[in-house]
């Protein structure tokens, strides 16, 4: 490899390390690797810049004043109370209604839609029931992301993995859905197990809330309604954005806009505290960091070294896609992961002389799963942890990790099971 790429990687690991050990926040230690790896023309500006993905900071923005809009209604202490007198006050009934939600919604609205909609009610539920909310919101990321593997629109890799595959909606709800239903089963049995003692809420604090009129809750019933009836066309419009020919982030700032100029409430406020610039700037420098890999070759290198090496080893490959694609996706953007791997695997089936559908079928449930290994995999992770650090209950990565690990391998080996059962004669 050349000086530039070994200088990336170097930027990169150095990035994760030091948000790792907490010397620098996640927008300063990838800002300082950004902007170094420009400042020492690793990568052209112009080029760095262009890896900046829009789409998913425009969709950021746009979501995060609406939901700031609402939030100001009380809606969520509503939902939240309705919650608690619906589970009765079970806590482990609570939390596996909380991720069962989140991956259904996660299945067919955007993650980060997802879990900015469910964040503002898991706060309010925790919050009422003095329980602490760090094992509800990490739960919800992973939910967010195991459920996003269900469908083709349920997570951007399964988008580019379909695109490039031709396989249609269909498809990956025959391929994917059920797996991703057995793995959400597992995997929130597992956490609920790691969190139990969590999870325990004390009977006072649900008898006090069972008699408390919810209705009360709701500050302004004109705004609820107004940013209600927003959210719901904005939601509307993600569904048909393609045949729209908009991006998402566009439904999702027009909304933002306008219910920014008919709703009475203080745009500059709203835009000050509810968007959380920090995420953004994370967001932006992680995708230049990400494109500084694959402009220098970094990442096609290693896709190329494990395809050679897995020449005349047909299933061996695709569980060697399933586990690599997993594990590279805890710490790289699985979006830029799923564009150039679709490649690799496309020619390591011509290579084997074999059918490429078990392969794109890894790949996408490496580059879905994958994503939970820590905040860096996915862009919902790294708002929920960001939810937490404002409201008070800051998530380390350490501790994103700790959790999140387990979860990826507990995914994998349900996944290499799978492959076992479904791909063993190919």
């Amino acid at each position: 490899m050349s000086l530039h790429a070994w200088i990336s990687i170097l930027v990169f690991v150095g990035a994760i390390f030091t948000i790792a050990r907490g010397y620098l926040t996640r927008a300063t230690a990838t800002l300082l690797g950004a902007s170094f790896l420009m400042f020492a023309k690793v990568i052209p500006a112009d080029v760095g810049f262009g890896f900046i993905d829009f789409n998913t900071i425009g969709l950021l923005i746009g979501m995060m004043i609406i939901v700031g809009v609402l939030s100001r209604s009380g809606v969520f202490q509503y939902v939240a109370v309705k919650t608690i007198k619906f589970t009765g006050g079970n806590g482990f009934l609570l939390f596996f209604s909380i991720i069962i939600v989140t991956a259904i919604l996660s299945a067919f609205l955007d993650n980060v839609t997802t879990v900015l909609l469910i964040s503002p009610i898991v706060l309010s539920l925790t919050d009422l029931l003095g329980l602490n909310p760090v094992p509800f919101l990490v739960s919800e990321a992973f939910a967010s992301n195991i459920g996003g593997a269900a469908t083709l629109i349920g997570d951007p890799p399964n988008i580019i993995v379909g695109s490039f595959a031709g396989f249609s909606f269909v498809d990956f709800l025959i391929n994917l859905s059920p797996i991703a239903i057995i793995i959400l089963l597992v995997c929130g049995s597992f956490l609920a197990f790691v969190f139990r003692k969590d999870l325990k809420i004390q009977s006072d604090r649900t008898d006090r809330l069972n008699a408390v009129d919810e209705t009360k809750l709701i500050k302004d019933p004109a705004l609820m309604k107004q940013s209600l009836v927003a959210m719901i066309l904005v939601l509307l419009g993600f569904v048909v954005h393609h045949i729209l020919h908009l991006e998402a982030s566009v439904i999702a700032l027009f909304g933002a806009g306008l219910l920014l100029t008919i709703i009475p409430v203080a745009g500059p406020e709203v835009i000050h505290e509810d968007v959380e610039w920090p995420t953004l700037v994370f967001f932006g420098s992680l995708f230049i960091m990400v494109g500084a890999l694959k402009e220098t070759g970094v990442i096609l290198n290693v896709a190329t070294l494990m395809s050679r090496m897995l020449v005349g080893h047909k299933f061996l490959a695709v569980l060697a896609v399933l586990w690599v694609s997993g594990f590279s996706c805890i710490f790289i953007n699985p979006v830029a992961f799923a564009a150039i791997f679709v490649q690799v695997v496309n020619e390591l089936a011509l290579g084997l002389g074999m059918d490429s559908a078990p392969l794109f079928w890894a790949l996408a449930m490496g580059a879905c799963f994958g994503g939970n290994g820590s905040y860096l995999g996915a862009t919902a992770n790294v708002v929920l942890a960001d939810v937490a650090e404002r409201n008070g209950h800051p998530l380390s990565f350490a501790y994103f990790v700790k959790i999140g690990l387990k979860v990826v391998i507990l995914s994998l080996l349900i996944c290499s099971l799978y492959v076992v059962f479904r791909f063993r004669g190919i």
